[in-house]
């Protein structure tokens, strides 16, 4: 899945199903990915608090696919 704000450009945040998937995804781009990112569990919490970190509405966050 992806996060990304409606009628903008590139996406925002990546979502994948498992905590694993995440952190093999960004231990296969190298150690300076790694050092710059955090996984982060979707809740309606962490939902809120990076609506508030984007300086936008959390409505304005829409998940969809993400191409394989």
């Amino acid at each position: 899945m992806c996060a990304r704000l409606r009628e903008s450009g590139p996406d925002s945040v990546v979502v994948w199903d498992s905590e694993p998937m995440a952190r093999a995804f960004l231990e296969s781009r190298g150690a300076e990915v790694v050092a710059g990112y955090a996984v982060v569990a979707i809740s309606d919490d962490s939902l809120k608090d990076m609506a508030l970190a984007m300086g936008v509405a959390e409505e304005e966050i829409e998940l969809a696919p993400f191409p394989a």
